[in-house]
């Protein structure tokens, strides 16, 4: 029979063959000298001035070299007693990945399994450089009658169903099993001799995580800077070696203009050789031979003083604006914003303020256009030879475009702005006046809600980067509360809270620019946020209304009380008779009761009542069905459809009760 091979059943087999004899006990100590030392701590010992990794306390190492210090970038040392250690250089260049840009944490379930996988390599790989099943068969096959007795019992307390076959080997001369040798040649492994003890999985895992985690810390900030950008989430090892000519074409550029960096995946690879490749020029240049298609339009920009801004970011802004330039949108906002002094404003809230209005620019930029187009004649302009107005009369051999006020004709708009402007950028800042004060503001309200911040949680302040592994410890070393921490990215007003990073107040932006053809540098976005919240309700009320309307003949009805406000035990209620009213009921309350139930309160057969007391804070609405004359009443709940407590319930009721009798006898 076979043991079982649980290492919890085998651990204690596996102590007592240490015991018992000498061989066992050197077979064990061999790997204890080798891997004895091992902990989660020392398996990934990085040194940043070096830029060197020693691995497994020091038993392989890993060496990093910028192009003009060595031949080769990475210098990989897998030796062990003078072999190349395959499985080891395979796990560290193929199956561990370096975070980049994907920073969320990594799922305990990976990194267990990751864990678990170089603790079992480890426990493998040094029990064939000790030899150890070999040893441990040869000892078997020597064991002296004690021993051997000593270790079947040991095995028969381990699995019932085990036969005393090392026993009978001794005495009797009985073979051993083959199957079974093969199986005991492994106790002495130290998975069985130490079990669990010998580097824990979970102390492992954290270990791991965190060297996932820092390649930033061991590679050259050059090289680190190229493998972000050309491995925006992550990378391993093997990647940097395959692209280690990439690495050395981008090394100068990334040592000289790290932040412009993302910009050159969006050129062709020959022009990265090139010492100019990232110059301004380009950036304003229509050039099919240094920028790829994906680019889109060219050139990136109209106007010097865009890039002239562009050169002033930090990476943090460029990566994204580069991944996303081929947006003619994203350009838009860009030039607007670059009429703005964004020089103390941190990076997180630039880029913020850029993603915020990167579709929403275009819109505002053409509405401004279309003003000045129509004020100044620009269709009319000397220059102008490939645009005209939509719906002017034109004869079929007019080669020239018909363009309108549409998002579908931007790249238009930005060409004929730029034809008509030249070189006059005061015009240009006058056209982008407007969406760059709104911008600023919206830019100057993100600084004033996060000026007493810490500047490391500037990072965090939208949603997306709160999933991040190190949110929650940077709230912790500064003794913040995650929902303090979020509540200020909202916006309040009434009955209305939105986050700062909504489109709510974004929505209303296209309106606001129809109604002011001159916007202040006062701006603020607070006010611009209650002007929203009266925009909004306006359309709300106005679409529900004309959807109303459709179902509903009329607009006011005859209550079905005796009077339109009822005093009852402190409380007032107000029946609702009024469409007005009801859209403004359901708004602020943010239930369905206009929607689902004016219909019903217009024929007669639902009532509602608006319910409030001085000596309590929060208000109510209560339904009531209409039926044989008599009020039923169907519910009462707080904003957001939260109900009502049992006591306030039985006060609405008691004011049914009081106040069916007053009710004429026909409904």
């Amino acid at each position: 029979m076979q043991p079982i091979c649980q290492h919890s059943q085998l651990h204690a087999v596996a102590q007592q063959l240490v015991r018992i004899s000498s061989v066992a006990a050197e077979i064990y100590q061999d790997q204890m000298d080798l891997v004895g030392h091992f902990t989660a701590q020392n398996l990934f010992r990085i040194d940043p001035l070096q830029h060197r990794v020693e691995l497994l306390n020091g038993l392989f190492s890993l060496e990093f070299y910028p192009p003009k210090s060595h031949t080769n970038l990475i210098e990989t040392h897998f030796e062990f007693a003078g072999k190349q250690q395959e499985a080891f250089e395979d796990f560290f260049l193929h199956d561990l990945h370096f975070l980049t840009g994907d920073l969320k944490p990594q799922h305990s379930l990976f990194l267990r399994n990751q864990a678990q996988q170089l603790r079992q390599l480890i426990l493998q790989q040094v029990y064939l450089w000790v030899d150890g099943a070999a040893r441990v068969k040869q000892l078997l096959l020597h064991l002296d009658a004690m021993q051997a007795q000593i270790l079947d019992q040991a095995l028969m307390q381990a699995d019932d169903q085990y036969q005393p076959v090392l026993t009978k080997f001794v005495q009797q001369g009985q073979h051993i099993p083959e199957d079974v040798l093969t199986n005991l040649s492994m106790l002495c492994a130290l998975e069985f001799v130490e079990g669990e003890t010998f580097l824990p999985v979970q102390a492992l895992m954290q270990s791991y995580d965190d060297f996932c985690f820092s390649a930033a810390e061991f590679l050259p900030k050059a090289m680190h800077r190229i493998l972000s950008i050309s491995f925006p989430e992550r990378f391993n090892l093997q990647d940097l070696i395959d692209h280690q000519d990439d690495i050395r074409l981008l090394y100068r550029h990334a040592e000289e203009h790290g932040h412009l960096l993302g910009f050159a995946r969006l050129m062709h690879r020959e022009v990265w050789q090139r010492s100019d490749a990232l110059a301004k020029p380009h950036f304003l240049k229509s050039c099919p031979l240094i920028w790829q298609k994906k680019v889109a339009k060219l050139p990136l920009f109209d106007y010097p003083r865009a890039v002239n801004w562009l050169f002033k970011q930090s990476a943090q802004v460029l990566d994204w604006l580069s991944l996303n330039i081929h947006h003619t949108s994203v350009r838009v906002a860009v030039t607007a914003l670059s009429f703005v002094d964004c020089s103390q404003a941190h990076p997180r809230i630039i880029l913020a303020t850029l993603q915020y209005f990167q579709y929403s620019a275009a819109r505002m930029f053409i509405q401004s256009c279309n003003v000045y187009a129509t004020q100044q004649a620009w269709f009319a302009h000397a220059h102008n030879v490939s645009l005209m107005p939509h719906g002017e009369k034109q004869s079929l051999d007019d080669p020239r475009v018909a363009i309108s006020p549409s998002i579908l004709y931007l790249d238009e708009w930005m060409t004929l702005l730029k034809t008509v402007a030249q070189h006059d950028e005061h015009l240009v800042k006058h056209v982008f006046r407007r969406l760059s004060r709104v911008m600023q503001s919206y830019m100057l309200y993100l600084q004033q809600i996060t000026q007493d911040l810490p500047t490391a949680l500037l990072d965090y302040i939208q949603s997306e980067s709160q999933q991040q592994r190190d949110f929650y410890t940077v709230l912790q070393r500064y003794q913040i509360q995650p929902d303090d921490f979020r509540q200020r990215f909202y916006l309040r007003a009434h009955n209305t809270r939105v986050s700062v990073f909504d489109s709510y107040v974004r929505d209303y932006l296209l309106e606001y620019f129809v109604a002011h053809t001159h916007i202040p540098k006062s701006l603020s976005w607070l006010g611009l946020f209650h002007q929203a919240v009266h925009w909004h309700q306006q359309v709300y009320k106005a679409e529900l209304f004309a959807k109303l309307k459709k179902e509903i003949p009329c607009s006011t009805w005859q209550a079905k009380s005796p009077q339109q406000i009822l005093y009852f035990s402190g409380w007032c209620f107000e029946e609702l008779t009024d469409l007005d009213r009801i859209i403004e009921e359901s708004k602020n309350f943010k239930h369905c009761l206009a929607l689902s139930y004016a219909k019903a309160m217009s024929e007669g057969q639902y009532v509602a009542f608006h319910m409030a007391s001085p000596h309590y804070a929060q208000q109510l609405t209560m339904g009531c069905h209409f039926r044989n004359g008599q009020l039923e009443f169907d519910q009462l709940e707080y904003p957001n459809n939260q109900k009502a407590e049992q006591l306030l319930v039985t006060i609405a009721a008691q004011f049914i009760a009081w106040l069916n009798p007053q009710l004429p006898s026909k409904s």
